[in-house]
């Protein structure tokens, strides 16, 4: 029966795709390709670049996976959780589905691939050209690559399993259980485990400022260690095997992962099948807080401000949009911090600026995925409401200027706060601070532009989940668009920064204000045309569109 499920599921997902336009399709596949392999060229030549360095390179290359897959198994686990929710006990599906002889079991196993598929794939879309580009750099037998999807779809099924679970035995204890409450709950647990990570794992960065062979050696086996009881660390070590031949180093925790991937399955299951018709049958007949205030909004207001204030408050009261905003915070807390605690010896002009520019670009980067993932989804996050914005006195363009007005603030505080204190930490110099700051504001403001005029053009009114919404082909092409822009702007920028840093570590005059008239020129007319071509759409468009 599940099988029979999966197949209708698999028929429909089909019979979608050859419904679209062939140049939709077309532009969506290329999107997914120039995505992919721009991430595979780019990781592949930073690994390409730490791969000749001995000792420290293979070591340094080691920790960036696994510190990545640190941040895909949080962020995994509070999509899994979150997804959940609305796959397992919101769906308007459920309904029918219960109604049918199907047995529970049947439809929870079929709900829990749904909510692994939708909380997972744009994971795997960033994690493949990840690891490739990693085999591919330091293998020897590229004949075994194929191995490693093997540990990474287990890896994937740990957070799958216990993020479920989390959500069953929440229900069962509190069938009451809100979202904004389940929110909190994911929150706190993922800043427990990114501190039990820290405190479980040695601080090996602290370079040594001396040429003593043991100091240098100390350091560098003191980099070789690693965490053992986090199922990242047991990815890379898969992953290390495969580049070593070492087939006994991949086997042995390839069984770690595929260990913990089935203890967390077995678990959900074993909740499902004590709980999940119990917790579903419960969940009917709650009461949902409503997004509609109580009191009317005030009449004196303008009505900006008053657009301004129902999307504030729909955000404030659903966790399932600001609940990964809390985690992604305490990341760029940590990634700061981090900053601080590490010295960086270096002094070549290239790498400086080079530093200055991929932080810069770091940060553009995780204001283009915010905007993405709160501010892409609001007009669709109308839903069937959005026939009452469009009969009142509103204006299409009003709508749309109202929309996001708030993450442009929470985009900007965030990116000048980040970029600022850490490229003060790596470069000093106030030339590259400021214009490092005023790239990152103006990152910040396109990402939020894009987000919002490709969530007018690719509206869709029928799904609920902001996550499902920013993972469709509108939020592929918004994200792949964002990417494209940062990168250009970073090549623009990055000669005239060279020469200054270098002439400023030579003690010499130096003149960068053609070349960075240039620049600036070229930075903004790229700026214009790809703000301006999706939101002169977006305007059209928002007259268009009906629930």
């Amino acid at each position: 029966m599940i099988l029979f499920l999966l197949k209708t599921r698999i028929k429909r997902a089909i019979k979608s795709i050859s419904s679209m336009k062939k140049s939709n399709f077309l532009t969506y596949s290329l999107v997914i390709v120039v995505f992919f392999l721009g991430g595979y060229y780019f990781f592949y030549r930073l690994f390409g670049f730490l791969s000749p360095i001995e000792l420290i390179g293979t070591i340094i290359a080691d920790k960036l996976i696994s510190y990545s897959f640190f941040i895909f198994l949080l962020l995994l686990l509070m999509s899994n959780g979150i997804t959940a929710l609305s796959t397992l006990y919101h769906s308007e599906e459920l309904d029918y589905l219960h109604s049918t002889p199907l047995k529970p079991f049947n439809i929870f196993t079929l709900k829990l691939i749904e909510t692994a598929f939708y909380s997972s794939w744009a994971t795997l879309i960033g994690a493949l050209p990840l690891v490739l580009s990693y085999l591919v750099v330091f293998t020897s037998s590229t004949s075994k690559i194929i191995l490693i999807l093997i540990p990474l779809l287990a890896f994937i099924s740990i957070p799958a399993g216990f993020g479920v679970s989390i959500i069953i035995l929440l229900k069962r204890m509190r069938p009451r259980f809100t979202v904004k409450q389940l929110a909190v709950v994911l929150g706190a647990l993922s800043i427990f485990v990114i501190y039990i990570y820290i405190k479980t794992t040695p601080y090996n960065f602290n370079v040594p400022n001396t040429l003593n062979l043991e100091a240098i050696n100390q350091f560098v086996q003191g980099l070789r260690v690693s965490n053992p009881y986090f199922p990242n660390e047991w990815f890379y070590k898969s992953a290390s095997g495969l580049t070593n031949n070492n087939m006994e180093l991949y086997g042995r925790n390839t069984v770690l992962l595929l260990s913990a991937g089935l203890i967390s399955i077995s678990l959900v299951f074993l909740l499902a099948n004590l709980f999940y018709k119990v917790t579903w049958t419960s969940s009917g007949t709650n009461s949902q807080p409503s997004l509609i205030h109580k009191r009317p909004l005030f009449n004196r207001l303008p009505k900006f401000l008053n657009l301004l204030q129902k999307d504030l408050k729909v955000f404030l009261r659903s966790p399932l949009q600001w609940s990964q905003l809390l985690i992604i915070g305490v990341l760029l807390i940590i990634y700061t911090f981090s900053l601080r605690r590490t010295p960086l010896y270096v002094r070549d002009p290239f790498w400086l600026s080079a530093l200055a520019l991929i932080n810069t670009g770091f940060i553009g980067y995780i204001t283009a995925t915010l905007s993405l993932r709160f501010v892409y989804p609001q007009i669709s996050l109308e839903g069937k409401t959005w026939w009452i914005l469009r009969s009142s006195p509103l204006s299409g363009r009003l709508i749309l200027s109202s929309k996001g007005f708030f993450f442009l603030f929470v985009n900007l505080i965030i990116a000048e706060l980040v970029v600022t204190s850490s490229n003060i930490i790596l470069v000093k110099y106030w030339l590259v601070v400021f214009l490092s700051s005023i790239l990152a504001a103006i990152f910040s403001i396109v990402s939020v532009f894009l987000a919002i005029s490709f969530g007018i053009i690719f509206a869709d009114f029928s799904e609920t989940n902001p996550a499902k919404i920013a993972s469709g082909a509108g939020g592929l092409l918004t994200a792949a668009l964002n990417l494209i822009y940062i990168a250009f702007s970073i090549l623009f920028f990055g000669s005239p920064i060279s020469t200054y840093i270098r002439g400023r570590l030579q003690g010499n005059p130096v003149e960068i204000r053609n070349s960075l008239i240039l620049s600036c020129f070229l930075f903004l007319l790229l700026t214009a045309i790809i703000v301006a071509v999706p939101l002169k759409l977006a305007k059209r468009r928002i007259n268009e569109i009906e629930a």
